[in-house]
C-alpha cells in the first residue's frame, strides 16, 4: 500500500484548526479580555470560511450524515453534490460506491472508488476498497473480469496479516464462478474459522455442494446460513431448486416467495427476476 505516500489533508485541518481555535481563545479572551462566549461567533465565522473553502469536502460531510442517519436518498444527492465538484471526501466517495454496487452501477462505482483509493490515508478503506473494487469487476461480469478481482483480493490478502470474514468469502465465491471448487472451499472454510456464524460463509459451502452435485451437503449448509440469517436470499432460492428437484414443489414455492420478499440487490448472486420466474412456474403448474 501507498500509505506513507499520502498526505492526510484531514488530520492537517484537524490540527490547524485545533490550533487557530487555541490561538484565537488566547487572542481574544487572555489578551483583549474578551467574555469567554466571543469564541461561538469566531469558531462559526471559521467554519463559514471553510465551508466555502472546501466545499466539496463539506458536502461529501452532509451527505455522510445523512447517509449515517438512514436518509439515503438526502445523502444520494449530497454525494452527487459532492462528486461533480471533484470532492476528496473518501466516506463519501465510498459510501456512494456502495449504494451503486446495489443498485448494479458498476463501473459508476469503480470510477468513485479508484479516486477514494487515490485520496486514502486510513486502514479501514484500505482493506474496504479493494474489497468493493472487487465486487465492481465481479458485476460487471465475464472471466477477465473475475480475474481481476480474484488478483486484487490476493494481493490484499498478502499485503496484511488479517483480512476479515468477508474478504475470505468474496474471494471464495470467485473461485466458485471459476469452477475452481478446492480453492473455493478452502478460503470460505478460512472465513468460517474467523466467524463460525458467517452466513454469507455458509450459503458459499452450499452452493460449492451444489456445483459438486451433493444436495443432500448443499442442504445442510443453506439451513445453517438460514439458521443465522433467516433472509438470506440465495440460501432460500437454492433451498427451493432443491426442494424443487425432490419433487417438494409446495415447500419449493414457500422458500422461493419467501426469497421474494427480501431485499435482493446487485450483491446478492441470484436475481429478482430469476426468483419471480420460479414463483410464476410453479404456480402456473399449480394451476394447470
Amino acid at each position: 500500500m501507498n500509505k506513507q505516500q499520502k498526505i492526510d489533508w484531514v488530520k492537517y485541518w484537524k490540527g490547524f484548526t485545533l490550533g487557530f481555535l487555541m490561538l484565537a481563545w488566547i487572542i481574544a479572551v487572555f489578551y483583549l479580555r474578551y467574555p469567554l462566549w466571543i469564541m461561538i461567533p469566531i469558531t462559526f465565522v471559521y467554519l463559514v470560511i471553510n465551508s466555502l473553502i472546501f466545499y466539496s469536502y463539506y458536502l461529501g460531510m452532509v451527505g455522510n450524515f445523512y447517509y449515517f442517519t438512514r436518509q439515503p436518498d438526502k445523502a444520494l444527492k449530497y454525494y452527487r453534490k459532492a462528486i461533480a465538484k471533484n470532492t476528496k471526501n473518501v466516506a463519501a466517495l465510498y459510501n456512494y460506491s456502495l449504494e451503486m454496487l446495489h443498485n448494479g452501477n458498476a463501473e459508476e462505482a469503480l470510477v468513485c472508488l479508484e479516486r477514494a483509493e487515490k485520496y486514502n490515508t486510513q486502514l479501514l478503506y484500505e482493506k474496504n476498497i479493494p474489497l468493493a473494487i472487487s465486487s465492481c469487476y465481479w458485476i460487471m461480469g465475464g472471466e477477465e473480469n473475475i480475474r481481476k478481482a480474484i488478483d486484487i483480493l490476493e494481493k490484499l490478502k498478502d499485503n496484511y496479516q488479517y483480512v476479515n470474514d468477508s474478504t475470505y468469502t468474496t474471494l471464495g465465491y470467485f473461485y466458485l464462478l471459476m469452477g475452481e471448487f478446492d480453492k473455493a472451499e478452502e478460503y470460505t472454510k478460512t472465513a468460517l474459522k474467523d466467524n463460525a456464524e458467517s452466513a454469507p460463509a455458509w450459503d458459499n459451502m452450499g452452493q460449492i455442494a451444489f456445483a459438486r452435485g451433493d444436495m443432500e451437503k448443499a442442504e445442510e449448509n443453506f439451513q445453517k446460513a438460514l439458521s443465522f440469517r433467516a433472509t438470506m436470499v440465495d440460501s432460500l432460492f437454492y433451498m427451493g431448486v432443491i426442494r424443487e428437484r425432490q419433487g417438494r414443489r409446495d415447500e419449493a414455492l414457500e422458500y422461493y416467495k419467501k426469497a421474494e420478499k427480501c431485499n435482493i440487490s446487485s450483491l446478492n448472486t441470484v436475481t429478482l427476476a430469476q426468483v419471480e420466474a420460479k414463483i410464476k412456474a410453479l404456480e402456473s403448474g399449480k394451476n394447470e
